[in-house]
């Protein structure tokens, strides 16, 4: 028993070393080969012997970077408006474009009926209006008759109040006589009801004088919705219904500039590079990946550089410059500085392979290419070559 525990006390770590020995061993023999690759700053193509001696440079001395010709301001990518499906493309590639002029148009019948709509509502919103002041002249014969009425009420009341003074002079020449015997109680009695039947006539007719000014009152009210009485401009239901067509003309400018969307025009004069867009095809109304439309402007080609940040203190934007296409080693095109970037940014141009290094950063520094120098296309890569200033003239700056 002794015997099986030493055993197993010293033969299992003697195990485990042995295997972890071997593990070591074979993820050391399988690890791929690392190879240390400094990253690209210098241009592929190396200028000629004969083209540094012109420069009086040597060939590590030189400020190498790789260019990518590009229009004047950066292409510009087109995007749609509003997302949909792609009615008709009226551009072409290669054709010149003003601004303004129709690039393609988006399916836009929902928009249109929408407008369509909206000018309905104008149409009822002036035909509501226009029957308000049509209603004018028959509110002022309204006005004119409620007062003709009230001046009829009027002279029904002084008719009855001549009628009550008679009967009341009667009634009272019956109250003398009846002391002397000469007309009965009766006949008294009867002037009474007489007077008071006109006194009750007076009544009415003075009632019917109100209503007759009440009358006037709602005419002239009902009037002035319609034209303000004080400096004869339009009244309230007039007001409102012009409101009425103004907010329906504005929900139509909206209707119709969301119609207007759906077109998508040229922003400036230029030429057309690039079109990604087929009649048929969805337009997401994000700006995609590439331009639905690129348009390049017209004039010189620009010259995108970016210098690696380790040379960056070599450089000025006064030093002479000069590009080859890539692989054209015995061309070469002088260049103009046009304007620097300050912004330093990450590099953008990696090979793809695991030693890029991701971390470098360059200064892009903008070139003009003479006109009369042929360029393939946009979008063309070029080795770019900057005379640095030399490392005295680097610490004599301030």
């Amino acid at each position: 028993m002794s015997g099986r525990s030493r055993l197993l006390s010293i033969g299992l770590p003697v195990v485990g070393l042995c295997a972890l020995a071997g593990g070591i061993y074979l993820v050391a023999a399988n690890r791929p080969p690392v190879m240390s690759e400094s990253a690209p700053r210098r241009p592929v193509t190396q200028p000629r012997a004969e083209t540094l001696a012109a420069t009086g440079a040597q060939a590590g001395g030189l400020i190498g970077a790789v260019g990518t010709s590009e229009p004047p301001g950066e292409p510009i990518a087109i995007a749609a408006h509003v997302a949909g499906i792609v009615e008709t493309v009226e551009a072409t590639v290669g054709a010149d474009v003003r601004r303004g002029d129709l690039l393609f148009r988006v399916d836009s019948r929902r928009a249109a009926a929408e407008v369509a709509a909206r000018r309905g509502q104008i149409d009822a919103a002036a035909a509501n209006m226009e029957a308000l002041r049509a209603t004018v002249p028959t509110r002022e014969a309204a006005i004119a008759s409620a007062r003709a009425a009230q001046a009829s009420a009027e002279a029904r009341v002084l008719e009855a109040d001549a009628d009550l003074a008679d009967r009341r002079n009667k009634l009272q020449l019956g109250e003398r006589l009846l002391r002397t015997a000469v007309v009965s109680s009766e006949e008294v009695d009867n002037r009474r009801f007489v007077m008071q039947q006109a006194e009750a006539r007076v009544a009415t007719a003075r009632a019917a004088v109100a209503e007759a000014a009440a009358g006037v009152l709602q005419a002239q009210a009902e009037l002035a919705r319609l034209v303000n009485p004080a400096g004869g401009g339009p009244g309230a239901d007039i007001i409102a219904a012009e409101k009425r067509i103004a907010l329906a003309q504005r929900e139509c400018d909206k209707a119709s500039t969301e119609l207007e969307q759906f077109a998508v025009h040229s922003p400036v004069d230029g030429r057309i590079i690039q079109i990604n867009v087929r009649p048929g095809e969805f337009a997401p109304a994000s700006v995609p990946a590439e331009g639905l439309v690129v348009i390049a402007r017209k004039g010189p080609t620009h010259l995108r550089v970016e210098i690696d940040e380790v040379d960056m203190p070599r450089f000025r934007p006064e030093l002479p410059a000069w590009a080859s296409p890539r692989g054209s080693v015995g061309i070469r095109y002088p260049l103009s500085f046009a304007y620097v970037e300050p912004l330093v940014v990450p590099k953008r141009g990696l090979s793809g392979r695991t030693t890029d290094i991701v971390d470098t950063r360059v200064l892009q520094v903008v070139y003009t290419l003479a006109n009369d120098e042929p360029t393939i296309g946009i979008g063309q890569q070029y080795d770019v070559f900057i005379t640095p200033v030399t490392v005295a003239e680097t610490a004599s700056d301030p």
